[in-house]
């Protein structure tokens, strides 16, 4: 792992971790054990510029995971059914290094900075758009696709969420369980 990636795989973990006001600069590069000149040299303005790095980062993990998980299967509410099952079944993980959120850490950001804004939009577009690309190529019309996406979306972000807070994945099965019935054609 070269430097640039030691220190957002580092910052991605401690943001995920601690938040980002808990998360100081210093933290991250005591942690990756890089040099100071380092973190200013890969991002120069700065932890918003890090911020958005690592957002990114995860948000590139997790649209992996999602693709990876809803090719498995061609059946659409199999597929988005097992993916949901697998955030709960991997969810007491998510203080390990490869296990991110975006969710925590775009709401405590999102109102700090428009570019982090923008950044967490980038992101949940691009994961709305592979449920969407899952429901096309299943049949959907491209208007049915277009709001059951966005629905998937929200009902799944908002499912890790409250499993966040409540330390336990009820939420995420109770969402999984209802995937047949909104994905009736």
């Amino acid at each position: 792992m070269n430097t640039h990636e030691k220190i957002l795989t580092t910052a991605a973990f401690l943001f995920q971790k601690n938040g980002y006001h808990a998360t100081g600069l210093n933290e991250i590069i005591k942690e990756s054990a890089t040099p100071k000149g380092s973190l200013y040299y890969h991002f120069p303005n700065g932890k918003e510029e890090l911020v958005a790095a690592t957002i990114k980062l995860m948000g590139d993990k997790i649209q992996h995971q999602i693709e990876e998980e809803l090719a498995k299967n061609s059946d659409p509410v199999q597929a988005i059914k097992e993916f949901i099952l697998d955030l709960a079944r991997n969810f007491y993980e998510k203080d390990q290094e490869n296990c991110f959120s975006i969710s925590l850490l775009a709401l405590e950001t999102v109102s700090i900075s428009e570019s982090l804004r923008k950044t967490c939009i980038e992101v949940y577009d691009l994961w709305t758009d592979t449920y969407y690309q899952k429901l096309i190529s299943s049949g959907f019309s491209s208007e049915k696709a277009t709001e059951l996406s966005l629905i998937l979306q929200l009902m799944i972000e908002g499912a890790i969420t409250i499993s966040l807070i409540r330390n336990d994945t009820t939420m995420l099965v109770a969402v999984a369980e209802k995937i047949p019935i909104l994905l009736q054609k």
